[in-house]
C-alpha cells in the first residue's frame, strides 16, 4: 500500500510539471525550512496528523492559495503556474527571517479548534462571546495561536511576558472585558491583540521564538536541533 501511495504521488507530480506546476519542496530546495512560508501567513499546521502527510503537517492558508495548490488525496502542495517569481518576492517580506523555526516542534492544531467549539457552547446568547469564538477560529485558520494554548504546552504565561518586557500592565481598560495588559514594541514582534475581541495571539511561526525569549534554557533543545 505504501509503495502504491508514493507511486501515485510521484505520477501526479510528473503530470503537474507538464501543466506548469512546481512541487513545493522542489521550489524551496530539499533541506529548506518552511519558516518563511509560515511567518508570512501562507501555511498553517493542520488539525490532525495523517498517515502519508508531507511538509510536517502544514497546509496552505486561504492567503497561501493565491500561490499554492493543495491536493489532499495525494498530500501534495504545488506552486501554481507562473507564481514562482511572485511567491519568491512574497517570502522576502518575512518579518523575522532569522527566527528559529523547527517543523518538528509544531503540534496538530485540533485541540485549538476544539477550544473554539467549547467557547461557542459556553457563549449562550452573548453576542460578543459568540463573535470572539468566531474570530479566534478565523485567526487559527491564518496560522495564529491562542496564548492559552502556548501556556498549556510550555507552562509560560502572562508572568513571563511581563517579566521579559514583551507586555506591560494596561493602566486604563476600555471595558470590563478588556485585557489587563498591552504589548510593548518588542512584544509586537511575537504577539498580536485582536480588538475588540480581546484575543492575545502568537503570530504565525513565532511560537518557538517566543518560548526562547521567555524560557531560553527550556527552549534550548528545540532551538538547537539541526
Amino acid at each position: 500500500m505504501t509503495a502504491a501511495v508514493f507511486e501515485a504521488r510521484w505520477n501526479r507530480i510528473l503530470r503537474s510539471r507538464e501543466q506548469g506546476y512546481e512541487e513545493l519542496s522542489d521550489f524551496l530546495g530539499r533541506y529548506a525550512s518552511l519558516g518563511s512560508l509560515v511567518r508570512t501567513g501562507l501555511l498553517r499546521r493542520r488539525e490532525e496528523n495523517a498517515e502519508y502527510q508531507r511538509y510536517h503537517g502544514y497546509v496552505p492558508t486561504a492567503k497561501g492559495e493565491e500561490f499554492l495548490l493543495y491536493i489532499p488525496d495525494k498530500e501534495l502542495i504545488l506552486v501554481r503556474p507562473e507564481k514562482s517569481a511572485s511567491l519568491y518576492l512574497h517570502l522576502q517580506a518575512d518579518p523575522a527571517p532569522k527566527a528559529p523555526f523547527k517543523e518538528t516542534y509544531t503540534e496538530p492544531t485540533g485541540p485549538q479548534f476544539d477550544a473554539v467549539r467549547e467557547l461557542r457552547r459556553n457563549a449562550g446568547r452573548d453576542v460578543w462571546r459568540v463573535q470572539r469564538a468566531e474570530q479566534l477560529e478565523k485567526y487559527l485558520l491564518m496560522g495564529y495561536m491562542d496564548i492559552r494554548t502556548f501556556t498549556k504546552r510550555t507552562g509560560t504565561g502572562e508572568g513571563a511576558l511581563l517579566r521579559t518586557g514583551l507586555c506591560k500592565p494596561q493602566t486604563e481598560r476600555a471595558h470590563d472585558r478588556a485585557l489587563h495588559l498591552e504589548l510593548s514594541k518588542e512584544g509586537e514582534r511575537y504577539l498580536f491583540i485582536a480588538d475588540p475581541w480581546e484575543l492575545l495571539l502568537i503570530r504565525p511561526g513565532m511560537e518557538l521564538p517566543l518560548f526562547a525569549v521567555c524560557e531560553p534554557e527550556k527552549a534550548d533543545y528545540w532551538v538547537g536541533l539541526p
